[in-house]
């Protein structure tokens, strides 16, 4: 029993050769008994092919007849393999085009837009391919790409865009078309103007594949240069200009008889029969695949057969649905076929809500160990049920999700199912509250989680939080309706902090409005003035809805005061100020606010609460005309952010003193004191820290420019606005990028005189 012991700790390549010759198979007798190719066996042996699929090695042990033992040993070894090949945290390198479908069909016309737009003289930014789920974007888009090749020859670069926020899609890119480049900033604005340096001089193809919001690709998009970007999305995405749109519609009849006549090659198929399969699909790609694939599964079945089968229950194959079909027939032919195990696992992946599922969240819904639950996930993916998204991560198309559900309707019991839900709810809500944690002052506090995810750095936690959302959400919304209040104010809470890394997204109110209202529910009128100044803040900075965020913080403020929370009275004045200036809102009541503000804070000792009250009460004096006021008020907020006995962070100091010191020099500029302007404004650009405060920047390049221009010195005024317009160009601000040039258009300089 010694050796099979040893034989489990070996790599797949070397114990495959060895369990071979010990069996005495010849590498051809092994392709031959298991039907893998020989070239696919000796792949393997020499370390080529580390970890094959569950269904190859099946094919391996039973053509070997291994024992028990050894069939183990070798399944291990496999399973090592694959996860010795998933890339590490942060490692994107390659981003290599996924293989275009070989009998790709039809959308001529616009393969031909396509072409005529990536080889015009000034090519568009980007094209981007839309419609419906099922309708071939992804396959439109890389078979266009596999086209472009030689017009493109410095890269081509796919990404899939699922649940990735645009610093994350910066970075793959980055890291893909430079591998040996310095760290990638973890600032937008830079990570941007990096990016924009790369692709500016390259003839790259990027395919952007499934956006899901504007802002994922605003910041990729070249503003000049040979580069070209291909999105696919199901959106329209209006928000974003310089788009050439190709939206999609059904295949032509034309183009799908041939792309039926290409899938049943080998049968005998006639048109007309042909012509019902299309109907009968209603002319979508996707369920015309899968009817031919169920087709030349069946070797006895002829296609009046398969036609049979779909018209008996014209139900099942159904009608669109804001762009979704209903093929319940044909993903039946390929649900039977799969073993007990893998039907299951099919069923419960359509109570995960994400557009991809994590290895790991296949495991809590079966409650099985990741290993056993990647060997069902390869029976799901071989059988075509399922698409391999990413390393660790598949997707199951919506149709097939909606007939994941009626399976899981028909053959599970309700209390089974419900029992599965809430586990993997509380895996879910669990794994998000300790991801949350890792964004609060103290992250070295947080309490480590039996959730599966490895969640060990705010890089890993904000993958996580980005990778999850549509799951998590889902889960937190679940438990509000199902009254857990306590655990949905838990959640929202820990995401409290990173909600200000990430506001750009399109649930923060959401989030807020539940957790309020489950404060309500519990009775806490801490906890619930509390989230109504987290709701005021989403309609600040998430939603722009002023009128709003004035009525949440007066509330977070009645309540607050009901129970003598100061620090809370002092963030509902201070959201107040903040509303009544973006209404703009200039008088005694606005200044009443943020002197408030400041009185709460101070009587509760929340520095950080006290230096934004200061700013917001400076900017109310300036705007009142009280210009030395407001100067010594934005004095304060610099001292007690620089004082160690009251500082925040450094990323937040940073933040603060640069914006208050801009705002200083806006005062200066008021009164004419050109010296100082120029003195605050490079004061501020030199703080410590400053990565992340591209606005303070760019307000005092501005300023600075004024002053410098006002003193005679048009060269130095010309060096920060031309830095002024490359900020604005990175920021896509063309309102901005307008003013500058048109300053730097009037702007003379000693010899224009």
């Amino acid at each position: 029993m010694g050796e099979p012991a040893a034989v489990e700790r070996a790599e797949f390549g070397p114990l495959l050769r060895r369990l071979r010759l010990a069996a005495g198979m010849t590498l051809e007798q092994l392709s031959e008994a298991s039907g893998v190719s020989d070239r696919a066996i000796g792949d393997m042996e020499r370390g080529i092919s580390k970890g094959p699929r569950a269904g190859t090695v099946t094919l391996l042990c039973t053509a070997l007849s291994l024992d028990d033992e050894n069939r183990h040993a070798l399944t291990a070894a496999a399973r090592a393999g694959r996860q010795r090949d998933l890339p590490q945290t942060g490692g994107y390198a390659g981003l290599p085009l996924p293989r275009a479908v070989p009998d790709f069909t039809g959308r001529n016309d616009e393969l031909n837009s396509i072409r005529e737009r990536a080889t015009a003289a000034h090519p568009p930014r980007a094209v981007l391919i839309s419609g419906p789920a099922g309708f071939g974007k992804t396959s439109l888009a890389l078979h266009a790409a596999a086209e472009l090749t030689s017009a493109f020859p410095d890269g081509q670069y796919f990404v899939e865009l699922q649940g990735l926020g645009p610093l994350d899609v910066l970075t793959r890119l980055i890291r893909a078309a430079n591998p040996r480049s310095p760290a990638v900033p973890q600032d937008l604005m830079k990570a941007t103007a990096m990016w924009q340096r790369i692709s500016r001089t390259r003839h790259i193809l990027l395919v952007l594949d499934n956006a899901t919001d504007e802002a994922q690709i605003r910041a990729v998009l070249s503003d000049d240069g040979p580069a070209l970007t291909i999105v696919t999305s199901r959106r329209l995405l209006r928000g974003v200009d310089g788009l050439e749109r190709l939206p999609l519609e059904h295949l032509s009849e034309q183009d799908s008889l041939a792309l039926l006549g290409r899938l049943t090659a080998g049968r005998t198929v006639a048109t007309d029969e042909l012509r019902q399969l299309a109907e009968l699909c209603y002319h979508v790609p996707l369920a015309m695949r899968v009817a031919s694939n169920r087709l030349a599964s069946r070797r006895y079945w002829t296609a009046a057969d398969l036609i049979a089968r779909l018209a008996t229950d014209r139900r099942r194959l159904g009608a669109l649905s804001a762009g979704d079909l209903q093929v319940n027939a044909a993903f039946a032919l390929s649900y039977d076929r799969l073993t007990p195990d893998a039907q299951r696992l099919f069923r419960r992946l359509s109570l995960a809500t994400g557009a991809t599922t994590s290895l790991q969240t296949a495991a809590v819904l079966m409650d099985r160990s990741t290993g056993e639950t990647e060997d069902l996930l390869d029976e799901l993916i071989e059988a075509s049920l399922l698409d391999e998204a990413s390393p660790g991560r598949v997707r199951c198309h919506d149709l097939l999700r909606y007939y994941g559900e009626q399976k899981l309707r028909q053959e599970e019991p309700s209390e089974q199912v419900q029992a599965v839900r809430r586990r993997l709810r509380q895996w879910l809500l669990t794994t998000t509250v300790t991801a949350g944690r890792w964004f609060a002052p103290d992250p070295a506090s947080v309490a480590r989680t039996a959730a599966l995810p490895k969640i060990t750095s705010q890089e890993t936690a904000e993958a996580w939080l980005q990778a999850e959302n549509d799951s998590w959400f889902a889960a937190l919304r679940q438990a509000a309706r199902d009254g857990e209040h306590r655990l949905v104010v838990d959640v929202a809470e820990s995401l409290h902090w990173y909600s200000d890394r990430w506001p750009y997204w399109h649930r923060w109110h959401d989030v807020f409005a539940l957790s309020a209202e489950a404060a309500r529910a519990l009775g806490d009128d801490r906890l619930q003035a509390t989230h109504l100044a987290h709701l005021s803040w989403t309609r600040l900075h998430s939603m722009v809805d002023y009128e709003h965020a004035l009525r949440y913080a007066d509330q977070a403020f009645d309540i607050a005061s009901r129970v003598g929370d100061r620090a809370q009275m002092g963030w509902a004045r201070a959201y107040r100020c903040a509303a009544l200036a973006k209404l703009g809102e200039r008088d005694e009541e606005h200044l009443s606010a943020a002197q408030q503000a400041a009185d709460y804070f101070t009587d509760a000792q929340d520095w950080v609460g006290l230096s934004q009250a200061m700013i917001g009460q400076g900017v109310t004096l300036h705007a009142l005309g009280r210009y030395h006021e407001a100067l010594a008020a934005f004095g304060r907020a610099v001292a007690l952010t620089e004082d160690p006995a009251t500082a925040p962070s450094e990323s937040s100091a940073a933040m603060t003193i640069a914006g208050a010191l801009s705002l200083s020099a806006l005062v200066h500029v008021e009164l004419q004191q050109w010296d100082a302007a120029i003195r605050v404004t490079t004061r501020a650009m030199r703080t410590p820290g400053l990565s992340a405060a591209a606005a303070s920047r760019s307000r005092s390049l501005n300023i600075r420019a004024r002053a410098y221009q006002e003193l005679g010195d048009p060269i130095a005024a010309r060096a920060d606005l031309v830095a002024v317009r490359d900020i604005k160009t990175v920021d896509g601000d063309t309102a901005g990028l307008r003013e500058v040039e048109e300053r730097l258009r009037t702007l003379r300089t000693p010899q224009q005189h």
